[in-house]
């Protein structure tokens, strides 16, 4: 083997690594470019995930005010309901007490049975 023969061995076993070098460059920068777009479509994601749970909180949030109000309304109205109820039969009472003074035995039980 002649020695132009063996340079242009190393010289072509040069190229080849060079292009094996540039080959694996672009590899390289291909996954970078890769990695930086998911890392965009993951961020892109949780800000959608971020805004539909802002949008869900509010949402839950005001539903369950709603439902507190409801509830409420309905027990302030039950109060209502008891409290007049409670008042007439303290009315009732006390014309029963009224009724008892004075009154005789027998016609007590009259008197009641009136209040009804």
């Amino acid at each position: 083997m002649s020695f132009q023969a063996a340079l242009r061995g190393l010289q072509e076993e040069t190229e080849a690594l060079l292009k094996g070098r540039q080959s694996c460059a672009q590899t390289a920068e291909h996954i970078k470019s890769q990695a930086h777009d998911t890392e965009r479509g993951i961020r892109e994601e949780f800000k959608r995930l971020h805004h539909f749970l802002r949008d869900e909180e509010t949402a839950r949030i005001a539903a369950l005010r709603e439902e507190e109000e409801q509830k409420s309304q309905m027990m302030t109205e039950r109060m209502d309901t008891l409290t007049k109820y409670i008042s007439s039969l303290s009315d009732r009472i006390g014309t029963g007490e009224e009724a008892m003074e004075g009154a005789n035995p027998s016609s007590l039980q009259v008197g009641i049975h009136k209040l009804d």
